[in-house]
């Protein structure tokens, strides 16, 4: 008897749900980086202090996003992500014990961490467990699109609420809105849907490591895993010094500095929706995955010479948006490489990659900065390295099932 697929309504209740506990661990990543002068005086500690509340998210990242992957390709979208999710919301609530202690919000910034691998690295695993391969680019660009929504969040919200209602409170609002996400994992989302979304993969022989010995035999796999080093470690560089080079290079004020940033962010929340739903319109993703090097390094080569702060803020809502939406994009693609078998360790070797460059280019760049005296330097090397993205992008095939071979 042939095997029926079908695709379910409730599948947008799932992504909504993930959207939302995928948004607060990135609010609660920045949450405190958006007070950060109200965080010394309020615990009596250097900014040194305060960075690790921030910090400690990439380094656990780093250290846990393969186990994380393996153990979701193990066990299952639901208890693989809901690990995450129940980290989030417990150790969100703790940290309104003692908001005065350094060390119990640190352990409470920690433990919120160790949840977040399992929930970023869910993200492919969701797309092909309750989407059909037509929406899979989509989904993925939502539950990416949320990471963005989070960010924005946690830097426009916390300063309001700690003005207008004080720290305390606003630990209590966040805390709270963990236990729901929380508690809406465990009791709201399903397993999987009754009947398959899509037809299984074909057995893949000899697994090893959880599914690295298998993916790291995809040649197509490795050469994405190089795009996607380049790629988020550029992003991240961008986003810690933007504001910075804007007010060394060109003189523009730190408010207004501030807003070019969060219009980079904007514009890859935008692209991180409308870029996955052209690719699954149009049936390709390779046109994307090169346009995102391509204008990357052309807006940051204006970037060094455009001065005025309109010019500005237009650059940084091009460059966001598309250099952003590449990540639901190289996502959905190592999915349709390594298998749904393997969605998991496969999206946690490309989050791999990208913090392990974050946490070399970011230093490097202000490195460069100290030793030149100005960002034009770091700059063209972040140019140089999204050409070369761009050319290592070219010898990757499309991934889309309809794509031509």
């Amino acid at each position: 008897m042939e095997q029926q697929y079908k695709v379910y309504s409730y599948r947008w209740v799932v992504l909504g749900i993930y959207m939302y506990v995928a948004a607060l661990t990135q609010l609660y990543w920045l949450n405190f980086a958006a007070i950060d002068t109200y965080i010394e005086d309020l615990l009596k500690i250097p900014a040194s202090d305060v960075q690790w509340f921030t910090l400690i998210f990439p380094l656990v990242q780093v250290i846990l996003t393969i186990p994380a992957g393996i153990i979701i390709d193990k066990i299952g979208f639901k208890w693989g992500v809901g690990i995450g999710a129940i980290f989030t919301g417990l150790f969100a609530l703790l940290r309104v014990i003692n908001p005065s202690s350094f060390v119990m919000l640190l352990i409470a910034q920690g433990g919120i961490s160790i949840g977040q691998p399992f929930i970023l690295n869910g993200v492919t695993k969701l797309a092909t467990v309750w989407f059909s391969p037509k929406e899979e680019a989509t989904a993925v660009g939502l539950g990416s699109l949320a990471l963005f929504v989070g960010m924005m969040v946690a830097l426009g919200l916390t300063p309001s609420l700690v003005q207008d209602m004080g720290f305390s409170p606003m630990l209590w609002i966040y805390g709270i809105a963990g236990l729901i996400g929380a508690l809406a994992f465990i009791f709201l989302i399903k397993p999987h849907p009754l009947t398959p979304a899509r037809a299984p993969e074909q057995d893949q022989s000899e697994v090893k490591w959880g599914g690295m010995g298998v993916i790291l035999r995809n040649r197509n796999f490795l050469l994405l895993g190089f795009v996607a080093l380049i790629g988020i470690g550029v992003f991240n560089g961008l986003a810690t010094w933007l504001e910075k080079i804007l007010h060394d290079m060109h003189g523009i004020a730190l408010t207004d500095a501030g807003n070019v940033s969060a219009l980079l962010i904007f514009g890859g929340l935008i692209g991180c929706f409308v870029v996955p739903l052209i690719s699954d319109k149009i049936g390709r993703r390779k046109p994307f995955l090169l346009l995102a090097p391509l204008v990357g390094a052309i807006c940051i080569t204006a970037l060094i010479f455009i001065r005025g702060y309109t010019a500005n803020m237009i650059n940084g809502i091009v460059m966001g948006f598309f250099l952003i939406s590449a990540l639901p994009i190289m996502l959905t693609m190592s999915a349709e490489m390594t298998g749904p078998k393997y969605a998991g360790v496969s999206v946690g070797y490309l989050q791999l990659l990208g913090n392990i460059a974050a946490v070399i280019l970011v230093p490097t760049m202000e490195g460069l900065n100290s030793a030149t005296g100005q960002f034009t330097l770091p700059l063209v090397m972040l140019v140089v390295l999204l050409l070369i993205s761009f050319t290592i992008a070219f010898w990757i095939r499309d991934t889309h099932p309809g794509a031509a071979a």
